[in-house]
């Protein structure tokens, strides 16, 4: 009789600890895996050694989000034609979403609006929301063109020449940081000249402006253009010029150091590539994205690189 009693209830209490270790194993619904999102991610240069953080952080937003990333980069940098061939390739080829650095807004414009149609397409950088683009991820292109000019006033003296480099012809944010720092120094009664490669390698343009107009200081853009100003000017008669510019990267944040490059413009690159990214995922999900504030940026020089704020945009920590 004890034994009985004992099994009828030992039996039902073990199959309510079943039922309980069953429950507690079933994975929740929202957090089984989603399918994976193919994006295409499509950059202006031939290579990503300058923009190594940005593509870190795209890469550490595909882990996190569940995507994959195919990365293209161009025969021709700055090449808009090359650009909007590759869209417009992906697009077809079947891709969820593209994330683009656009190099020329008017070449790009009408394959952005038909892709945006079919895809999400989220822009670095240069902002293309009025051809279509879903979201924007880059910082104010004019106020850090103009924060670049306002530093440099301290670097050249009025009637000086500063020399811009228009490293990316177009209609881009490297147009838009030019135009405003040219603004700045103009409106300070600073001489302004623009380097303008056209066909030929940025490096040969540059050394023929720096022997013909003998400027006080160098502003670069971006920072594929600030890296090659950084080596041209190593190759000059002391005392070359200042160097000033656009960007953060590891040569970069050498040549900050050791002097060669004055002060820069940064954004924590890192971020930039990761929020791309998740934009592009979240959008191709069907889930909701607002577009982000500007990125925010500061002026770096070999005094404050080394404060724990500007060691965030120099040196993004990868989790």
């Amino acid at each position: 009789m004890k034994r009985k009693i004992l099994l009828q209830l030992v039996v039902p209490l073990l199959s309510l600890c079943m039922l309980f270790l069953l429950l507690a194993v079933q994975p929740d619904p929202a957090s089984r895996s989603v399918e994976p999102v193919e994006l295409s991610v499509i950059l202006r240069e031939t290579d990503t050694a300058a923009l190594n953080a940005a593509r870190q952080g795209m890469e550490q937003a595909a882990a996190d989000l569940n995507a994959e990333l195919r990365l293209l980069t161009l025969t021709t940098a700055g090449s808009g034609e090359e650009q909007r061939a590759l869209l417009e390739r992906e697009v077809s080829g079947g891709a969820g979403g593209v994330v683009l650095v656009p190099a020329d807004r008017e070449t790009l414009a009408d394959s952005v609006r038909q892709a945006a149609g079919q895809v999400p397409v989220v822009t670095m950088e240069t902002d293309m929301g009025e051809s279509g683009a879903k979201a924007w991820v880059g910082a104010d292109n004019a106020a850090l063109g103009t924060a670049l000019g306002k530093a440099a006033l301290n670097g050249v003296r009025p009637g000086e020449t500063v020399l811009l480099l228009d490293s990316l012809s177009g209609d881009n944010a490297v147009r838009e940081r030019l135009e405003a720092a040219a603004a700045v120094l103009k409106t300070e009664g600073r001489t302004v000249e623009v380097c303008t490669p056209g066909e030929r390698p940025l490096s040969d343009a540059l050394k023929t402006a720096l022997s013909e107009l003998r400027p006080s200081l160098v502003m670069a853009f971006e920072a594929g253009a600030l890296e090659t100003a950084a080596s041209v000017l190593e190759t000059v008669e002391q005392p070359a010029p200042l160097l000033y510019g656009a960007g953060a990267s590891t040569a970069i944040a050498a040549g900050l150091e050791q002097g060669r490059i004055t002060a820069i413009a940064a954004q924590n690159e890192f971020a930039a590539g990761y929020l791309a990214v998740e934009a592009a995922v979240r959008l191709a999900r069907h889930q909701t994205w607002e577009t982000e504030d500007p990125l925010e940026f500061s002026i770096l020089r070999r005094e404050n690189m080394y404060e724990p704020d500007s060691q965030k945009l120099l040196f993004p920590v990868i989790r």
